[in-house]
């Protein structure tokens, strides 16, 4: 019997929507699902606007590192290789040129909270639960998690989650700023679905340079980035996406012009 793809993918017009595709164990990350994932992301068009990244059944969006293939990394030069390789995966997510939604279907634990952090806006199901779980097991985060997070909710909360390894409900974390909606099960996928045709109603090049202007301030800080933004203003000033809502504002006007 074939083997189910570990990580399935569909189009929708400008939106694409990645489902982690193991449920048998509980959507955990191994390397069959981070070769699919470079292979997915280094091949998306660039019409596509808007990534949602989900997990396969209601109970789990990812359980994380799967231990079976942890277990077969038996030294410190494969443990990097893996944690760099997931590291720059979840890079391609955050500073790519797509935005990443997060449709939290269920619990992300361990690694899974990392992807978590990777993804621009996130809507957890009212069911999901979330855990840093790596103190538990005796190491830290190794995807770029850590560092996400203490952005994302501020030191002394990302302190907290990650030296318990406390679980938290989605109230909570939609409290701190883990997430940033909760809504039903039964309606996640189409808030996520409605998110993303909010923003591809917009000109591309204005949600990518907002994107560019949201990777600079985490990389460069606040200050520094002032300049972006301006660049990033005169560049969407002389696009086409203003040059054309300028044209359509001119024909609406033109009657009452007339007028005059």
């Amino acid at each position: 019997m074939k083997a189910a793809d570990p990580i399935r993918f569909e189009r929708r017009r400008e939106i694409g929507i990645i489902v982690l595709n193991r449920p048998e164990v509980h959507n955990a990350v191994n390397a069959a699902v981070m070769d699919r994932l470079e292979s997915l992301l280094g091949q998306l068009e660039d019409d596509l606007r808007v990534l949602i990244l989900t997990g396969a059944g209601s109970e789990t969006f990812s359980a994380g590192g799967d231990l079976g293939y942890f277990a077969t990394l038996t030294n410190r030069r494969q443990c990097l290789g893996m944690s760099r390789r997931m590291q720059a995966i979840m890079r391609r997510l955050e500073d790519g040129p797509q935005v990443v939604i997060a449709a939290l279907n269920g619990n992300a634990l361990g690694g899974g909270c990392e992807i978590v952090t990777a993804c621009h806006l996130r809507i957890a199901a009212s069911t999901a639960r979330f855990s840093f779980r790596q103190a538990g097991m005796g190491v830290v985060t190794g995807w770029g998690g850590g560092v996400r997070l203490f952005r994302l909710v501020g030191r002394a909360t990302a302190l907290r989650l990650l030296l318990t390894a406390e679980t938290i409900d989605a109230a909570e974390a939609l409290r701190i700023g883990l997430v940033d909606r909760v809504t039903a099960p039964e309606k996640l996928m189409d808030e996520a679905l409605a998110l993303a045709s909010e923003i591809t109603a917009h000109p591309a090049d204005a949600i990518r340079a907002f994107l560019e202007l949201a990777r600079t301030i985490a990389q460069a800080g606040p200050d520094a980035a002032v300049e972006t933004e301006t660049r990033l203003f005169g560049q969407c000033w002389v696009g086409d996406g203003f040059r054309r809502r300028l044209a359509d504002w001119e024909k609406r006007r033109s009657p009452d012009r007339s007028r005059e």
